[in-house]
C-alpha cells in the first residue's frame, strides 16, 4: 500500500516501479529521444511503456507518436492540432512545433467545449469542434476508454480537414478481433466479466473504466471505416526497448 500522505508525483513514481520487472532484467539503451534529443534510455521491462528517456523522463509509448507526426508534417501543412490530454511528451512536442494546439481532458457529464477549473472538456464521441477545422488529432491510450470507439473515429474524421491525420496509440492485443469489455445501456454501465480500470494522471489510479480490448489484427479496419487511409507503424526509441510501440496513422481521405 502506498501512503496517501505522499505527494501525487511520488505516488505515481512508486506505482510505476511496482509494474517493473526484476531489477536483473533492467537495461540501459541508446537512442535519440524524439522529444528532447536525449541519448540514454532505461527499460525496466522491454516494452515501450516501461522504457523512458533519462533526460525528459517521457516513456516510449508517449514518445512513439512523435516520429509518426513528424512524418506526416513533412508532407502535409499542419497548423491546428488537438491532443486529447493536458500533459505528456506528445503535447510538449506539438506546442513547440505548431502555432495552435488545443489540449483537453474528458469529464463525465460535462459538455464538450466547457472549461472545468480552466481545463477544456472534450468527448471524442461528440466534440465541440467545427467540421474540417483541424489538421491533426492525437491521443495516447484513450480509445480503449471510449464507450463507442467507432463514433470517436467518425467524429475525428468530421473535424479533420481532408488530408489531415489522426495519430494515436492504444493497447493492442494479439487476439482475432477487438473485444468489448463494457457497454452503456439506458444510461447504465454494463460490464462483461470483471471490470478493468486504468490509471489516469488527471483523475488518479484505477479511475478510468476500459471498454475495449483492441486487436492488432483489426484496428486498422475499424478506423478506416470512418473515412481514413490507415497504416500501423512500429516505433522503437531505444535499443533496450525490444518490443515496439504500435502507432495508428490515419489520414482523412480527400
Amino acid at each position: 500500500m502506498i501512503p496517501s500522505s505522499l505527494a501525487p508525483r511520488w505516488r505515481a513514481a512508486l506505482r510505476y516501479l511496482g509494474w517493473a520487472g526484476s531489477p536483473l532484467g533492467w537495461r540501459v539503451g541508446r537512442g535519440r529521444c524524439p522529444n528532447c534529443g536525449g541519448r540514454v534510455f532505461v527499460s525496466l521491462r522491454p516494452d515501450p511503456f516501461m522504457t523512458r528517456c533519462l533526460r525528459c523522463r517521457a516513456n516510449g509509448t508517449n514518445l512513439s507518436l512523435i516520429p509518426v507526426i513528424r512524418e506526416h508534417m513533412a508532407g502535409t501543412p499542419v497548423r491546428k492540432a488537438w491532443e486529447m490530454s493536458t500533459y505528456g511528451a506528445t503535447l510538449d512536442f506539438l506546442r513547440r512545433e505548431l502555432p495552435d494546439v488545443v489540449a483537453s481532458e474528458y469529464f463525465e457529464g460535462v459538455a464538450s467545449g466547457t472549461l472545468v477549473d480552466g481545463v477544456r472538456c472534450e468527448d471524442v464521441q461528440a466534440t465541440s469542434f467545427a467540421d474540417a477545422s483541424l489538421d491533426l488529432v492525437t491521443s495516447n491510450q484513450v480509445f480503449e476508454h471510449v464507450p463507442d470507439d467507432l463514433a470517436g473515429y467518425a467524429e475525428c474524421a468530421r473535424i479533420l480537414r481532408p488530408g489531415g491525420a489522426l495519430v494515436f496509440s492504444v493497447p493492442l492485443y494479439d487476439i482475432p478481433v477487438t473485444r468489448r469489455l463494457a457497454r452503456i445501456e439506458d444510461g447504465r454501465v454494463i460490464v462483461d466479466g470483471e471490470a478493468e480500470y486504468h490509471d489516469s494522471r488527471a483523475s488518479g489510479p484505477k479511475s478510468v473504466l476500459t471498454f475495449w480490448r483492441h486487436s492488432v489484427h483489426d484496428i486498422a479496419a475499424r478506423v478506416a471505416a470512418a473515412g481514413f487511409d490507415v497504416a500501423l507503424r512500429e516505433v522503437r526509441v531505444a535499443t533496450s526497448q525490444r518490443h515496439p510501440a504500435f502507432v495508428v496513422y490515419a489520414m482523412r481521405r480527400v
